[in-house]
Protein backbone atom coordinates (compact mmCIF):
# COMPACT_ATOMS: atom_id res chain seq x y z
CA UNK A 1 0.00 0.00 0.00
CA UNK A 2 2.89 2.37 0.78
CA UNK A 3 4.51 1.64 -2.59
CA UNK A 4 1.23 2.11 -4.44
CA UNK A 5 0.73 5.50 -2.79
CA UNK A 6 4.30 6.59 -3.60
CA UNK A 7 4.03 5.47 -7.21
CA UNK A 8 0.50 6.85 -7.61
CA UNK A 9 1.22 10.40 -6.48
CA UNK A 10 3.10 13.07 -8.38
CA UNK A 11 4.75 14.02 -5.12
CA UNK A 12 6.13 10.53 -4.58
CA UNK A 13 7.38 10.33 -8.16
CA UNK A 14 9.34 13.59 -7.78
CA UNK A 15 10.39 13.71 -4.15
CA UNK A 16 12.63 10.65 -4.29
CA UNK A 17 14.80 12.18 -7.03
CA UNK A 18 17.71 14.32 -5.79
CA UNK A 19 17.79 16.25 -9.07
CA UNK A 20 14.27 17.54 -8.40
CA UNK A 21 15.45 19.15 -5.17
CA UNK A 22 18.57 20.58 -6.82
CA UNK A 23 16.30 23.04 -8.64
CA UNK A 24 14.03 23.88 -5.69
CA UNK A 25 16.46 25.08 -3.02
CA UNK A 26 15.38 28.72 -2.82
CA UNK A 27 11.63 28.24 -2.70
CA UNK A 28 11.86 25.25 -0.35
CA UNK A 29 14.03 27.15 2.10
CA UNK A 30 11.55 30.04 2.02
CA UNK A 31 8.66 27.61 2.57
CA UNK A 32 10.13 26.00 5.69
CA UNK A 33 11.22 29.35 7.10
CA UNK A 34 7.77 30.89 6.73
CA UNK A 35 6.06 27.85 8.21
CA UNK A 36 8.56 27.75 11.11
CA UNK A 37 9.03 24.04 10.66
CA UNK A 38 12.26 24.16 12.65
CA UNK A 39 10.54 25.79 15.61
CA UNK A 40 7.78 23.19 15.59
CA UNK A 41 10.29 20.33 15.56
CA UNK A 42 12.73 21.79 18.09
CA UNK A 43 9.93 22.41 20.59
CA UNK A 44 8.97 18.72 20.59
CA UNK A 45 12.15 16.66 20.45
CA UNK A 46 14.16 15.78 23.55
CA UNK A 47 17.85 16.52 23.20
CA UNK A 48 20.85 17.11 25.46
CA UNK A 49 24.09 19.03 24.80
CA UNK A 50 26.06 15.76 24.82
CA UNK A 51 23.91 14.14 22.10
CA UNK A 52 24.93 13.17 18.60
CA UNK A 53 22.05 13.59 16.15
CA UNK A 54 21.39 12.04 12.73
CA UNK A 55 19.21 14.10 10.37
CA UNK A 56 17.88 12.13 7.38
CA UNK A 57 16.97 14.26 4.38
CA UNK A 58 18.36 17.41 5.95
CA UNK A 59 17.62 19.73 3.03
CA UNK A 60 19.11 23.23 3.51
CA UNK A 61 19.60 22.57 7.21
CA UNK A 62 16.11 23.29 8.49
CA UNK A 63 16.72 21.35 11.70
CA UNK A 64 20.42 20.53 11.34
CA UNK A 65 21.49 24.14 11.83
CA UNK A 66 19.54 24.85 15.06
CA UNK A 67 20.48 21.39 16.35
CA UNK A 68 24.19 21.89 15.68
CA UNK A 69 24.11 25.01 17.85
CA UNK A 70 23.17 23.03 20.96
CA UNK A 71 24.30 19.40 20.58
CA UNK A 72 27.71 17.77 20.37
CA UNK A 73 27.46 16.87 16.67
CA UNK A 74 25.05 16.40 13.78
CA UNK A 75 25.36 13.98 10.88
CA UNK A 76 23.26 14.88 7.85
CA UNK A 77 22.16 12.55 5.08
CA UNK A 78 21.27 14.60 1.99
CA UNK A 79 21.49 13.29 -1.60
CA UNK A 80 20.65 16.57 -3.36
CA UNK A 81 23.83 18.45 -4.28
CA UNK A 82 21.90 21.73 -4.37
CA UNK A 83 20.44 21.26 -0.92
CA UNK A 84 23.76 20.09 0.49
CA UNK A 85 25.56 23.14 -0.91
CA UNK A 86 23.01 25.44 0.73
CA UNK A 87 23.29 23.54 4.01
CA UNK A 88 27.06 24.04 4.01
CA UNK A 89 26.59 27.75 3.26
CA UNK A 90 24.19 28.05 6.18
CA UNK A 91 26.54 26.17 8.48
CA UNK A 92 29.38 28.50 7.49
CA UNK A 93 27.24 31.58 8.18
CA UNK A 94 26.68 30.31 11.73
CA UNK A 95 30.32 29.21 12.18
CA UNK A 96 29.29 25.60 12.79
CA UNK A 97 32.05 23.01 12.48
CA UNK A 98 30.32 20.05 14.15
CA UNK A 99 28.30 18.83 11.13
CA UNK A 100 29.28 15.71 9.17
CA UNK A 101 27.89 15.40 5.64
CA UNK A 102 26.80 12.19 3.91
CA UNK A 103 25.85 12.98 0.27
CA UNK A 104 23.73 9.86 -0.17
CA UNK A 105 20.19 8.61 -0.19
CA UNK A 106 19.22 6.92 3.06
CA UNK A 107 18.79 3.70 1.08
CA UNK A 108 22.50 3.87 0.15
CA UNK A 109 23.79 4.47 3.68
CA UNK A 110 25.37 1.37 5.22
CA UNK A 111 25.26 0.69 8.94
CA UNK A 112 28.76 -0.31 10.00
CA UNK A 113 30.42 1.55 7.13
CA UNK A 114 28.96 5.04 6.78
CA UNK A 115 27.66 5.15 10.34
CA UNK A 116 27.83 2.71 13.24
CA UNK A 117 24.88 0.98 14.86
CA UNK A 118 23.43 3.12 17.67
CA UNK A 119 26.08 5.74 16.94
CA UNK A 120 23.60 8.61 17.25
CA UNK A 121 21.52 9.35 20.32
CA UNK A 122 18.66 10.77 18.25
CA UNK A 123 17.56 10.17 14.66
CA UNK A 124 15.27 12.64 12.92
CA UNK A 125 13.51 12.33 9.55
CA UNK A 126 11.32 15.33 8.74
CA UNK A 127 9.07 14.85 5.69
CA UNK A 128 11.87 12.94 4.00
CA UNK A 129 10.74 9.30 3.89
CA UNK A 130 9.75 8.81 0.25
CA UNK A 131 11.62 5.60 -0.53
CA UNK A 132 9.82 2.50 -1.75
CA UNK A 133 11.60 -0.02 0.47
CA UNK A 134 10.17 1.58 3.59
CA UNK A 135 10.53 -1.53 5.76
CA UNK A 136 14.30 -1.58 5.26
CA UNK A 137 14.49 2.20 5.74
CA UNK A 138 12.66 2.05 9.08
CA UNK A 139 14.70 -0.89 10.35
CA UNK A 140 17.88 0.99 9.49
CA UNK A 141 16.60 4.11 11.27
CA UNK A 142 15.91 2.04 14.36
CA UNK A 143 19.36 0.44 14.18
CA UNK A 144 21.05 3.84 13.87
CA UNK A 145 19.40 5.31 16.97
CA UNK A 146 20.74 4.85 20.49
CA UNK A 147 17.92 6.61 22.36
CA UNK A 148 15.09 8.25 20.39
CA UNK A 149 13.63 8.45 16.89
CA UNK A 150 11.42 11.26 15.59
CA UNK A 151 9.67 11.06 12.22
CA UNK A 152 7.54 13.92 10.89
CA UNK A 153 5.07 13.25 8.08
CA UNK A 154 1.77 14.57 6.77
CA UNK A 155 -1.37 13.50 8.61
CA UNK A 156 -4.70 13.18 6.86
CA UNK A 157 -5.68 13.14 3.24
CA UNK A 158 -5.33 16.17 1.02
CA UNK A 159 -9.00 15.98 0.09
CA UNK A 160 -10.16 16.77 3.60
CA UNK A 161 -12.11 20.02 3.76
CA UNK A 162 -10.10 21.78 6.43
CA UNK A 163 -7.05 23.53 5.05
CA UNK A 164 -7.07 21.62 1.77
CA UNK A 165 -9.39 23.50 -0.57
CA UNK A 166 -6.41 24.54 -2.69
CA UNK A 167 -5.36 20.94 -3.26
CA UNK A 168 -8.92 19.73 -3.81
CA UNK A 169 -9.19 21.96 -6.89
CA UNK A 170 -7.25 19.40 -8.83
CA UNK A 171 -8.09 15.92 -10.07
CA UNK A 172 -7.08 13.51 -7.30
CA UNK A 173 -6.88 10.61 -9.75
CA UNK A 174 -4.25 12.56 -11.69
CA UNK A 175 -2.26 13.99 -8.79
CA UNK A 176 -2.80 11.23 -6.23
CA UNK A 177 -2.38 11.32 -2.47
CA UNK A 178 1.04 10.67 -0.99
CA UNK A 179 1.02 8.24 1.93
CA UNK A 180 0.50 9.75 5.35
CA UNK A 181 1.47 8.75 8.86
CA UNK A 182 -0.91 5.81 9.28
CA UNK A 183 1.11 3.73 6.81
CA UNK A 184 4.32 4.22 8.79
CA UNK A 185 2.59 3.62 12.12
CA UNK A 186 1.25 0.26 10.99
CA UNK A 187 4.50 -0.80 9.36
CA UNK A 188 6.34 0.01 12.58
CA UNK A 189 3.77 -2.05 14.50
CA UNK A 190 4.44 -4.98 12.16
CA UNK A 191 8.14 -4.58 12.93
CA UNK A 192 7.45 -4.77 16.66
CA UNK A 193 8.03 -1.06 17.25
CA UNK A 194 5.21 0.46 19.29
CA UNK A 195 5.48 4.15 18.50
CA UNK A 196 3.84 7.23 19.94
CA UNK A 197 1.94 9.63 17.68
CA UNK A 198 1.22 13.32 18.18
CA UNK A 199 -0.96 15.10 15.64
CA UNK A 200 0.09 18.73 15.20
CA UNK A 201 -2.45 21.12 13.73
CA UNK A 202 -0.69 24.40 13.03
CA UNK A 203 -1.18 27.58 11.06
CA UNK A 204 0.69 27.60 7.78
CA UNK A 205 0.77 31.16 6.46
CA UNK A 206 2.71 31.85 3.27
CA UNK A 207 3.82 35.38 2.28
CA UNK A 208 4.23 36.61 -1.30
CA UNK A 209 5.06 39.99 -2.88
CA UNK A 210 2.32 39.61 -5.51
CA UNK A 211 -0.10 37.19 -7.18
CA UNK A 212 2.41 36.03 -9.80
CA UNK A 213 4.90 35.00 -7.13
CA UNK A 214 2.20 32.99 -5.34
CA UNK A 215 1.17 31.27 -8.56
CA UNK A 216 4.78 30.38 -9.37
CA UNK A 217 5.33 28.96 -5.88
CA UNK A 218 2.32 26.65 -5.96
CA UNK A 219 2.91 25.69 -9.58
CA UNK A 220 6.25 24.28 -8.48
CA UNK A 221 5.02 22.82 -5.19
CA UNK A 222 1.95 21.15 -6.69
CA UNK A 223 3.34 20.51 -10.19
CA UNK A 224 0.42 22.03 -12.07
CA UNK A 225 0.13 23.37 -15.61
CA UNK A 226 -2.43 24.12 -18.31
CA UNK A 227 -6.02 24.35 -17.09
CA UNK A 228 -4.88 23.55 -13.55
CA UNK A 229 -2.72 26.66 -13.60
CA UNK A 230 -5.74 28.77 -14.52
CA UNK A 231 -7.71 27.30 -11.63
CA UNK A 232 -4.75 27.89 -9.34
CA UNK A 233 -4.49 31.55 -10.33
CA UNK A 234 -8.22 32.10 -9.86
CA UNK A 235 -8.18 30.47 -6.43
CA UNK A 236 -5.21 32.54 -5.28
CA UNK A 237 -6.67 35.77 -6.61
CA UNK A 238 -9.76 35.13 -4.50
CA UNK A 239 -8.03 33.89 -1.34
CA UNK A 240 -4.82 35.86 -0.93
CA UNK A 241 -5.10 38.42 1.86
CA UNK A 242 -3.22 41.70 1.48
CA UNK A 243 -1.61 43.04 4.65
CA UNK A 244 1.08 45.75 4.82
CA UNK A 245 1.76 45.60 1.08
CA UNK A 246 2.33 41.82 0.99
CA UNK A 247 -0.03 38.97 0.20
CA UNK A 248 -0.73 36.06 2.54
CA UNK A 249 -2.34 32.68 1.97
CA UNK A 250 -3.51 31.49 5.37
CA UNK A 251 -4.41 27.87 5.99
CA UNK A 252 -3.65 24.95 8.27
CA UNK A 253 -1.42 21.94 7.85
CA UNK A 254 -1.70 18.78 9.90
CA UNK A 255 1.50 16.91 10.71
CA UNK A 256 2.13 13.70 12.66
CA UNK A 257 5.16 13.22 14.86
CA UNK A 258 5.88 9.51 15.17
CA UNK A 259 8.40 8.81 17.91
CA UNK A 260 9.77 5.98 19.98
CA UNK A 261 12.40 5.27 22.61
CA UNK A 262 14.73 2.38 21.97
CA UNK A 263 14.57 1.13 25.55
CA UNK A 264 10.79 0.84 25.91
CA UNK A 265 9.05 0.12 22.62
CA UNK A 266 10.63 -2.95 21.09
CA UNK A 267 8.64 -6.17 21.15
Amino acid sequence: MWNNAIEGSRWGQRAGKPEFWDEQVDWFEELVQQSDRAGMIMSRIKIEPSYRVLDIGAGPGTTAIPLAKIVKSVTVVEPSSGMLARLKENASKHNLANITYLPKKWEEVEIGKDIDMEEHDVVIASHSLVMKDIKDALEKINDAAKRNVYIFIVAGRRNEKEGSSLWSLFNREKHGNRPDYIYLYNILYQLGIYANVEIIDANHNMRFPDLDAAVQHYKTWMNVSGDDEKKLRLYLSENLVKENNVFWLKHKLRTAMISWRKDVVMA
